[in-house]
């Protein structure tokens, strides 16, 4: 890539977390950054994308990020991993061609010719709760994030929460560290609400009348064993209770959370994976959604269910107050009778429920993409400067 004639900031952006299939979380919250920086059209910079990873990474990232071509080399994840980490080569620079900054948004320090190193960190719950990850990931994510603390130029934590365990965990200087908080598209909650499509949701899983939902991997660290133990509470002393819908792909350590979801029987709809659209048609829906997640560098499903103007049930740890402010209903993520007994107060005062969703709606309104990568772009400009 020749560098452009004009005075722009060249800066190189490793996006393999968005080329992954199922997207995660993280890599949608890169894409929905992305998205924003780019309709930016800032002259000040000038992007050149790279990305590791499977066969099918090169087509997601046309779908998710049209216009803006990435230079793609399949099955590269793993050497890059090792390369990267233990030689600090190939130089991003080989793939994007020259950069001021390169930036990867998810946990791995760029191997860079002379380039300033941005690493975003989304959280440390390989450090703070191992044991809700496979031995190989623990071992994979704390080598990145040990680099990372070691190596980057400059850390982007997601949250208040996450930059201070970045400090107390790894000791990273707090000057190193800029916030910039993940953010929500509000508008892609407002659109015309499809009817037929959510009557042919409701008919294809059997979800009839009211119900709550929960969206997110099916893993340890989301809790829903107790989730599940809290609802088969509520089964045992209310006569009428709306279906627990539990939206997700099946990730690692599932077995006692499916075991727990068949407990509850005909109680509990699993419709599996589905396409965001979909997701997010049920979440609209839903009189509830309940995230009693056992930790979250920033909590996207949160925030994600305030701009939809549903009720938000969440825990009382790590970076989730921080998002969902005074417009959530706290449990203790430990505690079965916690969630019950919370999940009955949304249920026992709608009055109560409305006003918070309210809250909610106004607080993600203030969590913005425009407002996220502006922040970043401010970043870029500062560290080019």
């Amino acid at each position: 890539m020749v560098r452009p004639a004009d005075s722009s900031i060249q800066v190189a952006l490793d996006v393999s977390c968005a080329a992954e299939s199922p997207i995660t979380g993280i890599g949608y919250a890169a894409i929905y950054q992305l998205r924003a920086l780019f309709a930016r059209e800032d002259p000040d910079f000038h992007f050149a994308l790279f990305a590791a990873g499977g066969r099918g990474g090169a087509a997601i990232l046309d779908r998710e990020l049209p216009g803006r071509p990435a230079r793609f080399i399949p099955y590269a994840r793993l050497a890059k991993y090792y390369a990267w980490n233990n030689l600090n080569w190939p130089p991003i620079e080989w793939f994007t061609g020259p950069a001021r900054i390169a930036h990867n948004f998810s946990h791995q320090v760029p191997a860079t010719s002379r380039a300033i190193k941005v690493v975003t960190v989304h959280d440390l719950s390989m450090f703070r709760h191992p044991g809700t990850h496979t031995a190989r990931a623990v071992e994979v994510q704390q080598t990145l994030l040990r680099s990372t603390a070691k190596r980057a130029g400059h850390i982007v934590a997601v949250s208040e929460s996450c930059k201070s365990e970045l400090i107390d965990v790894l000791h990273v200087p707090a000057d190193r560290i800029h916030v910039i908080h993940n953010g929500v598209n509000t508008a892609e909650f407002d659109a015309p609400f499809d009817a037929r499509r959510v009557n042919e949701l409701r008919q294809t899983h059997n979800i009839q009348g009211d119900y709550i939902i929960h969206l997110g991997t099916l893993e340890p660290r989301k809790n829903l064993v107790r989730l599940c133990e809290a609802y088969k509470q509520l089964l045992g002393r209310r006569d009428e209770l709306p279906k627990l819908v539990i939206v997700g792909a099946v990730g690692w350590g599932a077995d006692p959370i499916l075991e727990a979801i068949a407990s509850l029987g005909d109680a509990v709809v699993r419709p599996g994976y589905l396409s965001r659209a979909d997701a997010i048609l049920l979440l609209r829906g839903a009189r509830a959604c309940v995230y009693p997640s056992i930790y979250e560098g920033f909590g996207l499903p949160v925030l994600e269910a305030m701009a939809a103007r549903t009720p938000v049930i969440t825990s009382n740890v790590s970076a989730l107050p921080e998002v969902a402010g005074e417009a959530a209903l706290y449990i203790d993520p430990v505690n079965s009778d916690s969630i019950a007994h919370a999940i009955e107060q949304v249920l026992d005062d709608p009055a109560a429920a409305a006003a918070r969703v309210a809250t909610g709606r106004a607080r993600a309104e203030s969590f913005s993409w425009e407002t996220s990568a502006a922040k970043l772009a401010d970043l870029y400009r500062d560290l080019a400067n």
